[in-house]
């Protein structure tokens, strides 16, 4: 017999399909390592870059190597402006 695949479901009145985002926990952990809000509206102020501040979704641009390493800067972008983790002087969320 074929495996069935398990379905999960989301709260609320019109019932949904919600697949798992398997990258999740892999974000959550680069986070937590590197301090940064990824995923997360903010607003980050910049050092050694043509903008001093800028605002928006901050993105994990490319995936940091295995294992991770905080020392290694990271590829991140806001709203399609690239920059490193290195360059990141400060930053706060924002609503």
């Amino acid at each position: 017999m074929d495996q069935q695949n398990e379905f999960l479901f989301a709260d609320g009145a019109e019932p949904l399909i919600a697949i798992p985002d398997p990258r999740a926990g892999f974000y959550r952990e680069v986070a937590q390592i590197w301090n940064l809000p990824l995923g997360q509206r903010a607003r980050l102020e910049l050092r050694d870059h043509d903008l001093s501040e800028i605002s928006g979704r901050l993105e994990l641009e490319r995936a940091p190597d295995l294992p991770l390493n905080p020392r290694e800067p990271l590829q991140l972008s806001v709203g399609g402006i690239i920059f490193r983790s290195t360059q990141v002087k400060s930053w706060s969320l924002v609503d």
